[in-house]
Protein backbone atom coordinates (compact mmCIF):
# COMPACT_ATOMS: atom_id res chain seq x y z
CA UNK A 1 0.00 0.00 0.00
CA UNK A 2 1.45 3.01 -1.06
CA UNK A 3 -0.98 5.92 0.23
CA UNK A 4 -3.73 6.06 2.11
CA UNK A 5 -7.08 5.80 0.90
CA UNK A 6 -10.36 8.25 1.14
CA UNK A 7 -12.13 8.68 4.29
CA UNK A 8 -15.65 7.03 3.06
CA UNK A 9 -17.13 8.75 5.96
CA UNK A 10 -16.04 11.71 3.68
CA UNK A 11 -17.24 10.30 0.11
CA UNK A 12 -20.30 12.06 0.40
CA UNK A 13 -18.73 15.61 -0.26
CA UNK A 14 -20.10 18.14 -2.24
CA UNK A 15 -22.59 17.51 -4.86
CA UNK A 16 -20.36 17.25 -8.12
CA UNK A 17 -20.51 19.23 -11.19
CA UNK A 18 -23.03 19.00 -13.91
CA UNK A 19 -21.22 16.35 -16.58
CA UNK A 20 -20.86 17.40 -19.82
CA UNK A 21 -23.76 16.32 -21.94
CA UNK A 22 -23.77 16.35 -25.65
CA UNK A 23 -27.06 15.71 -27.13
CA UNK A 24 -27.39 14.78 -30.91
CA UNK A 25 -29.59 13.72 -33.80
CA UNK A 26 -30.31 13.38 -37.13
CA UNK A 27 -28.27 11.64 -39.85
CA UNK A 28 -25.03 10.13 -39.03
CA UNK A 29 -22.60 13.20 -40.83
CA UNK A 30 -25.11 15.62 -39.03
CA UNK A 31 -25.07 13.86 -35.71
CA UNK A 32 -21.17 13.40 -35.91
CA UNK A 33 -20.63 17.56 -36.75
CA UNK A 34 -22.88 18.36 -33.24
CA UNK A 35 -21.01 15.85 -31.14
CA UNK A 36 -17.32 16.73 -32.93
CA UNK A 37 -18.69 20.94 -32.49
CA UNK A 38 -20.35 20.66 -28.77
CA UNK A 39 -17.29 18.48 -27.44
CA UNK A 40 -14.51 20.08 -29.43
CA UNK A 41 -12.08 20.83 -26.52
CA UNK A 42 -12.38 17.81 -25.06
CA UNK A 43 -11.93 15.95 -28.79
CA UNK A 44 -8.50 17.71 -28.92
CA UNK A 45 -7.30 16.66 -25.50
CA UNK A 46 -8.12 13.11 -26.19
CA UNK A 47 -6.18 13.44 -28.94
CA UNK A 48 -3.48 15.20 -27.50
CA UNK A 49 -3.28 12.73 -24.44
CA UNK A 50 -3.48 9.75 -26.94
CA UNK A 51 -0.52 10.80 -28.96
CA UNK A 52 1.48 10.57 -25.78
CA UNK A 53 0.15 7.30 -25.09
CA UNK A 54 0.66 5.57 -28.56
CA UNK A 55 4.29 7.06 -28.22
CA UNK A 56 5.12 5.12 -25.28
CA UNK A 57 2.90 2.22 -25.00
CA UNK A 58 2.87 1.09 -28.89
CA UNK A 59 6.15 2.90 -30.05
CA UNK A 60 4.17 4.89 -32.74
CA UNK A 61 4.15 8.16 -33.67
CA UNK A 62 0.73 9.78 -34.62
CA UNK A 63 1.50 10.16 -37.95
CA UNK A 64 2.04 5.84 -37.96
CA UNK A 65 -1.16 5.27 -35.60
CA UNK A 66 -3.76 6.89 -38.34
CA UNK A 67 -1.94 5.08 -41.14
CA UNK A 68 -2.43 2.05 -38.78
CA UNK A 69 -5.92 3.28 -38.15
CA UNK A 70 -6.79 3.87 -41.85
CA UNK A 71 -5.85 0.17 -43.14
CA UNK A 72 -9.28 -0.66 -40.66
CA UNK A 73 -11.10 1.36 -43.18
CA UNK A 74 -12.73 -1.39 -45.64
CA UNK A 75 -13.39 -3.76 -42.93
CA UNK A 76 -15.44 -1.09 -41.24
CA UNK A 77 -16.79 0.06 -44.25
CA UNK A 78 -18.48 -3.20 -44.66
CA UNK A 79 -19.69 -3.76 -41.24
CA UNK A 80 -21.01 -0.62 -41.00
CA UNK A 81 -20.66 2.57 -43.68
CA UNK A 82 -22.23 4.69 -40.58
CA UNK A 83 -19.93 4.60 -38.75
CA UNK A 84 -17.37 5.88 -40.81
CA UNK A 85 -19.92 8.78 -41.60
CA UNK A 86 -20.31 10.03 -38.00
CA UNK A 87 -16.52 9.90 -37.47
CA UNK A 88 -15.97 11.92 -40.18
CA UNK A 89 -18.68 14.61 -38.45
CA UNK A 90 -17.53 14.29 -35.61
CA UNK A 91 -13.57 15.76 -37.82
CA UNK A 92 -15.64 18.37 -39.01
CA UNK A 93 -17.39 19.68 -36.20
CA UNK A 94 -14.09 19.60 -34.61
CA UNK A 95 -11.51 21.03 -36.94
CA UNK A 96 -9.43 18.20 -37.04
CA UNK A 97 -8.96 15.15 -39.85
CA UNK A 98 -10.92 12.00 -40.06
CA UNK A 99 -7.70 10.15 -40.21
CA UNK A 100 -7.34 11.84 -36.40
CA UNK A 101 -11.25 10.36 -35.07
CA UNK A 102 -10.40 7.25 -36.67
CA UNK A 103 -7.26 6.52 -35.01
CA UNK A 104 -8.90 7.93 -31.36
CA UNK A 105 -11.53 5.10 -32.25
CA UNK A 106 -8.78 2.25 -32.69
CA UNK A 107 -7.13 3.45 -29.18
CA UNK A 108 -7.83 -0.69 -28.17
CA UNK A 109 -6.13 -1.86 -31.75
CA UNK A 110 -3.46 0.73 -31.32
CA UNK A 111 -2.46 0.09 -27.25
CA UNK A 112 -2.96 -3.67 -27.12
CA UNK A 113 -1.25 -4.47 -30.29
CA UNK A 114 1.89 -6.95 -30.23
CA UNK A 115 4.34 -4.12 -30.35
CA UNK A 116 1.76 -2.54 -27.07
CA UNK A 117 2.08 -5.83 -25.39
CA UNK A 118 5.80 -6.38 -25.42
CA UNK A 119 6.57 -2.54 -24.33
CA UNK A 120 3.72 -2.90 -21.75
CA UNK A 121 0.03 -2.04 -22.01
CA UNK A 122 -1.55 0.57 -20.10
CA UNK A 123 -3.49 -0.06 -16.96
CA UNK A 124 -7.39 0.22 -17.22
CA UNK A 125 -9.17 -1.72 -14.47
CA UNK A 126 -12.73 -2.74 -15.02
CA UNK A 127 -15.16 -4.03 -12.25
CA UNK A 128 -18.41 -4.99 -13.81
CA UNK A 129 -21.33 -6.84 -12.43
CA UNK A 130 -25.10 -7.76 -13.01
CA UNK A 131 -27.39 -8.96 -9.68
CA UNK A 132 -30.05 -10.75 -10.73
CA UNK A 133 -31.11 -11.43 -6.56
CA UNK A 134 -33.60 -9.26 -6.02
CA UNK A 135 -37.16 -7.96 -8.04
CA UNK A 136 -35.31 -6.13 -10.45
CA UNK A 137 -32.02 -6.42 -11.58
CA UNK A 138 -29.55 -3.90 -10.82
CA UNK A 139 -26.31 -3.53 -13.09
CA UNK A 140 -23.33 -1.38 -13.42
CA UNK A 141 -19.34 -1.24 -13.47
CA UNK A 142 -16.06 1.68 -12.41
CA UNK A 143 -14.71 2.19 -15.38
CA UNK A 144 -10.66 2.91 -14.82
CA UNK A 145 -8.47 4.31 -17.45
CA UNK A 146 -5.85 6.64 -17.65
CA UNK A 147 -6.37 9.88 -15.18
CA UNK A 148 -6.45 12.44 -18.48
CA UNK A 149 -10.03 10.85 -19.01
CA UNK A 150 -11.22 12.54 -15.87
CA UNK A 151 -11.43 15.86 -18.44
CA UNK A 152 -12.24 14.28 -21.42
CA UNK A 153 -15.17 12.02 -20.53
CA UNK A 154 -19.09 12.85 -21.71
CA UNK A 155 -22.33 11.60 -21.75
CA UNK A 156 -23.46 10.98 -25.31
CA UNK A 157 -27.24 10.98 -26.11
CA UNK A 158 -28.20 10.10 -29.38
CA UNK A 159 -31.56 10.38 -30.99
CA UNK A 160 -30.52 8.57 -34.39
CA UNK A 161 -33.13 9.18 -37.48
CA UNK A 162 -33.35 5.55 -37.08
CA UNK A 163 -32.95 2.50 -34.55
CA UNK A 164 -33.30 3.11 -30.65
CA UNK A 165 -32.28 6.27 -28.55
CA UNK A 166 -29.23 5.58 -26.46
CA UNK A 167 -27.06 6.75 -23.96
CA UNK A 168 -23.43 6.47 -23.56
CA UNK A 169 -20.45 7.76 -20.88
CA UNK A 170 -17.13 7.82 -23.37
CA UNK A 171 -14.10 9.43 -23.74
CA UNK A 172 -14.70 13.07 -26.27
CA UNK A 173 -14.24 11.63 -29.97
CA UNK A 174 -15.49 7.88 -29.50
CA UNK A 175 -18.36 6.35 -30.67
CA UNK A 176 -19.40 4.71 -27.65
CA UNK A 177 -18.54 3.05 -24.37
CA UNK A 178 -20.71 1.85 -21.79
CA UNK A 179 -24.54 2.50 -21.92
CA UNK A 180 -28.01 1.56 -22.01
CA UNK A 181 -31.06 2.43 -24.54
CA UNK A 182 -34.61 2.69 -25.51
CA UNK A 183 -34.80 -0.94 -26.32
CA UNK A 184 -33.87 -1.99 -22.95
CA UNK A 185 -30.03 -2.98 -23.50
CA UNK A 186 -27.52 -2.48 -20.70
CA UNK A 187 -24.05 -2.72 -22.19
CA UNK A 188 -21.01 -3.08 -19.82
CA UNK A 189 -17.39 -3.95 -20.64
CA UNK A 190 -14.35 -4.98 -19.73
CA UNK A 191 -10.64 -4.87 -21.24
CA UNK A 192 -9.27 -8.39 -22.20
CA UNK A 193 -6.16 -8.79 -23.51
CA UNK A 194 -5.10 -12.54 -24.75
CA UNK A 195 -1.77 -14.27 -26.85
CA UNK A 196 -3.92 -13.80 -30.11
CA UNK A 197 -4.34 -9.90 -29.77
CA UNK A 198 -2.29 -8.31 -32.87
CA UNK A 199 -4.08 -5.06 -33.62
CA UNK A 200 -5.15 -6.78 -37.13
CA UNK A 201 -7.68 -5.71 -39.03
CA UNK A 202 -11.42 -6.21 -37.80
CA UNK A 203 -14.41 -4.62 -36.48
CA UNK A 204 -12.86 -2.46 -33.64
CA UNK A 205 -14.04 -2.66 -30.27
CA UNK A 206 -15.38 0.49 -29.58
CA UNK A 207 -17.42 0.18 -32.68
CA UNK A 208 -18.84 -3.08 -31.85
CA UNK A 209 -19.90 -0.90 -28.63
CA UNK A 210 -21.64 1.61 -30.49
CA UNK A 211 -23.53 -1.40 -32.43
CA UNK A 212 -24.60 -2.67 -29.44
CA UNK A 213 -25.96 0.09 -28.21
CA UNK A 214 -27.62 0.26 -31.39
CA UNK A 215 -29.63 -3.47 -31.33
CA UNK A 216 -32.92 -3.68 -31.25
CA UNK A 217 -32.72 -6.81 -28.98
CA UNK A 218 -30.90 -8.75 -27.03
CA UNK A 219 -30.78 -11.79 -29.39
CA UNK A 220 -29.80 -8.79 -32.51
CA UNK A 221 -26.75 -7.79 -29.98
CA UNK A 222 -25.47 -11.73 -29.58
CA UNK A 223 -25.86 -11.96 -33.08
CA UNK A 224 -23.66 -8.72 -34.25
CA UNK A 225 -20.92 -10.18 -31.87
CA UNK A 226 -21.25 -13.49 -34.11
CA UNK A 227 -21.17 -12.28 -37.18
CA UNK A 228 -18.33 -10.34 -37.37
CA UNK A 229 -14.36 -10.79 -37.55
CA UNK A 230 -13.21 -8.87 -34.13
CA UNK A 231 -9.87 -7.03 -33.68
CA UNK A 232 -9.51 -7.77 -30.18
CA UNK A 233 -10.23 -9.68 -26.75
CA UNK A 234 -12.72 -8.00 -24.67
CA UNK A 235 -16.06 -8.39 -22.55
CA UNK A 236 -19.33 -7.51 -23.23
CA UNK A 237 -21.71 -7.99 -20.40
CA UNK A 238 -25.73 -7.59 -21.77
CA UNK A 239 -28.28 -7.06 -19.28
CA UNK A 240 -32.43 -6.96 -21.08
CA UNK A 241 -35.07 -8.34 -20.12
CA UNK A 242 -34.91 -8.92 -16.95
CA UNK A 243 -31.63 -11.10 -17.88
CA UNK A 244 -28.18 -10.97 -18.37
CA UNK A 245 -25.46 -12.66 -20.66
CA UNK A 246 -21.98 -12.16 -20.83
CA UNK A 247 -19.87 -12.68 -24.05
CA UNK A 248 -16.28 -12.88 -23.62
CA UNK A 249 -14.40 -12.66 -27.11
CA UNK A 250 -11.30 -13.05 -28.54
CA UNK A 251 -10.06 -11.92 -32.13
CA UNK A 252 -11.68 -13.71 -34.67
CA UNK A 253 -15.48 -15.29 -35.43
CA UNK A 254 -18.05 -17.08 -34.26
CA UNK A 255 -15.70 -19.82 -32.80
CA UNK A 256 -13.77 -17.36 -30.52
CA UNK A 257 -16.65 -15.91 -28.89
CA UNK A 258 -17.71 -17.92 -25.52
CA UNK A 259 -21.01 -17.21 -23.96
CA UNK A 260 -22.58 -17.40 -20.15
CA UNK A 261 -25.93 -16.85 -19.21
CA UNK A 262 -26.52 -15.26 -15.67
CA UNK A 263 -28.57 -17.25 -13.51
CA UNK A 264 -31.86 -15.49 -11.97
CA UNK A 265 -31.29 -15.28 -7.91
CA UNK A 266 -26.91 -14.84 -8.71
CA UNK A 267 -24.89 -12.31 -8.93
CA UNK A 268 -22.07 -12.30 -11.07
CA UNK A 269 -19.09 -10.10 -11.31
CA UNK A 270 -16.29 -9.64 -13.79
CA UNK A 271 -12.70 -7.64 -14.59
CA UNK A 272 -10.01 -7.71 -16.72
CA UNK A 273 -9.10 -11.81 -17.17
CA UNK A 274 -10.98 -14.06 -18.89
CA UNK A 275 -13.59 -16.82 -16.94
CA UNK A 276 -14.84 -19.13 -19.62
CA UNK A 277 -13.16 -22.50 -19.85
CA UNK A 278 -10.31 -22.81 -22.78
CA UNK A 279 -12.27 -25.06 -24.41
CA UNK A 280 -15.27 -22.79 -25.43
CA UNK A 281 -13.01 -20.98 -27.50
CA UNK A 282 -11.85 -22.49 -30.90
CA UNK A 283 -8.28 -22.13 -30.93
CA UNK A 284 -5.64 -22.30 -28.35
CA UNK A 285 -4.62 -18.91 -26.47
CA UNK A 286 -3.10 -17.66 -23.29
CA UNK A 287 -4.93 -15.36 -21.08
CA UNK A 288 -2.68 -12.31 -20.36
CA UNK A 289 -4.87 -10.40 -18.91
CA UNK A 290 -3.49 -11.42 -14.95
CA UNK A 291 0.16 -9.98 -16.79
CA UNK A 292 -1.28 -6.62 -18.06
CA UNK A 293 -3.59 -6.13 -15.02
CA UNK A 294 -2.32 -7.99 -11.70
CA UNK A 295 -5.04 -6.78 -9.57
CA UNK A 296 -7.64 -8.26 -11.74
CA UNK A 297 -8.46 -11.94 -9.86
CA UNK A 298 -8.31 -9.90 -6.51
CA UNK A 299 -10.83 -7.26 -7.72
CA UNK A 300 -13.65 -9.74 -9.06
CA UNK A 301 -12.66 -12.06 -5.33
CA UNK A 302 -13.32 -8.81 -3.74
CA UNK A 303 -16.45 -7.66 -5.54
CA UNK A 304 -17.91 -11.33 -5.61
CA UNK A 305 -17.41 -11.38 -1.43
CA UNK A 306 -19.17 -7.77 -0.73
CA UNK A 307 -21.95 -8.71 -2.96
CA UNK A 308 -22.85 -12.07 -1.39
CA UNK A 309 -22.49 -10.07 2.00
CA UNK A 310 -25.20 -8.00 1.32
CA UNK A 311 -28.08 -8.11 3.21
CA UNK A 312 -30.09 -7.35 0.24
CA UNK A 313 -29.30 -6.21 -3.59
CA UNK A 314 -29.95 -2.42 -3.78
CA UNK A 315 -28.32 0.62 -5.35
CA UNK A 316 -26.92 1.66 -1.69
CA UNK A 317 -25.38 -1.55 -1.74
CA UNK A 318 -23.27 -1.43 -4.48
CA UNK A 319 -22.33 2.20 -4.28
CA UNK A 320 -20.23 0.65 -1.31
CA UNK A 321 -19.22 -2.38 -3.19
CA UNK A 322 -17.52 0.26 -6.28
CA UNK A 323 -15.93 2.33 -3.84
CA UNK A 324 -14.41 0.03 -1.82
CA UNK A 325 -10.57 0.50 -1.37
CA UNK A 326 -8.97 -2.89 -0.20
CA UNK A 327 -5.62 -3.17 -1.70
CA UNK A 328 -6.07 0.40 -2.37
CA UNK A 329 -4.63 2.59 -4.74
CA UNK A 330 -4.98 -0.89 -7.36
CA UNK A 331 -8.82 -1.29 -5.59
CA UNK A 332 -12.20 -2.02 -7.12
CA UNK A 333 -12.23 2.32 -6.57
CA UNK A 334 -8.75 2.84 -8.53
CA UNK A 335 -6.57 5.46 -7.55
CA UNK A 336 -3.57 6.97 -9.52
CA UNK A 337 -0.47 5.26 -7.23
CA UNK A 338 1.98 8.09 -6.77
CA UNK A 339 4.63 5.79 -6.70
CA UNK A 340 3.95 4.80 -10.43
CA UNK A 341 5.59 7.04 -13.59
CA UNK A 342 2.49 9.09 -14.73
CA UNK A 343 2.00 6.77 -18.07
CA UNK A 344 1.54 4.00 -15.36
CA UNK A 345 -1.46 5.51 -13.29
CA UNK A 346 -4.67 4.56 -13.32
CA UNK A 347 -8.18 6.05 -11.50
CA UNK A 348 -11.82 5.38 -11.81
CA UNK A 349 -12.82 7.65 -14.42
CA UNK A 350 -16.19 7.20 -14.02
CA UNK A 351 -18.85 4.42 -12.07
CA UNK A 352 -22.25 3.51 -12.95
CA UNK A 353 -25.01 1.61 -11.32
CA UNK A 354 -28.43 0.59 -13.76
CA UNK A 355 -31.78 -0.10 -12.90
CA UNK A 356 -32.45 -1.42 -16.19
CA UNK A 357 -36.32 -1.81 -15.80
CA UNK A 358 -36.24 1.86 -14.62
CA UNK A 359 -34.36 2.73 -17.24
CA UNK A 360 -32.24 4.76 -15.07
CA UNK A 361 -28.73 5.46 -14.58
CA UNK A 362 -26.78 6.49 -10.87
CA UNK A 363 -23.74 7.85 -12.18
CA UNK A 364 -20.58 9.28 -10.79
CA UNK A 365 -17.75 11.22 -13.24
CA UNK A 366 -14.70 10.88 -10.67
CA UNK A 367 -14.15 8.28 -7.79
CA UNK A 368 -17.17 7.40 -6.45
CA UNK A 369 -16.10 7.44 -3.07
CA UNK A 370 -15.62 11.04 -3.39
CA UNK A 371 -18.00 12.36 -6.19
CA UNK A 372 -21.55 11.81 -5.30
CA UNK A 373 -24.01 9.85 -7.63
CA UNK A 374 -26.18 11.92 -9.99
CA UNK A 375 -29.36 9.89 -11.22
CA UNK A 376 -30.73 9.98 -15.01
CA UNK A 377 -34.16 8.99 -15.73
CA UNK A 378 -34.15 8.17 -19.28
CA UNK A 379 -37.70 7.09 -19.32
CA UNK A 380 -38.84 9.97 -21.14
CA UNK A 381 -36.43 10.24 -23.42
CA UNK A 382 -36.11 6.74 -24.57
CA UNK A 383 -40.09 7.45 -25.51
CA UNK A 384 -39.25 10.51 -27.50
CA UNK A 385 -40.10 13.25 -24.77
CA UNK A 386 -37.20 14.44 -24.10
Amino acid sequence: MTAEPPNPAQAAGPAAAEPPIVRTSGSPRGRGRQYGAAARERVLLSLESYERLYAHFAGVDWRAATALAETFVPVIEEFNADHLEEMAGIADGAGVSFADVLALNLRTEILFSARARAAGAPPAECTAFADLRGPEPIVGQNWDWQPFAHRTIVILQTEPTNGPRWVSVVEAGLLAKFGMNSAGLTVLTNALVSSVDQGRPGVPYHLLLRALLESESPAAAEETLRSVNRSSSANYLIAAEGRAVDLEARPGGPAELARQSVAPGTVFVHTNHFTSPAGDFGTPAADRGPGVFPDTLARRTRATTLARAMPYPSVAAWQEVLRDHDNHPESICCHPDPAAAEPNRSSTVASTIVEPERQTMHLALGNPCTTARTTYAYRDFFKGRG
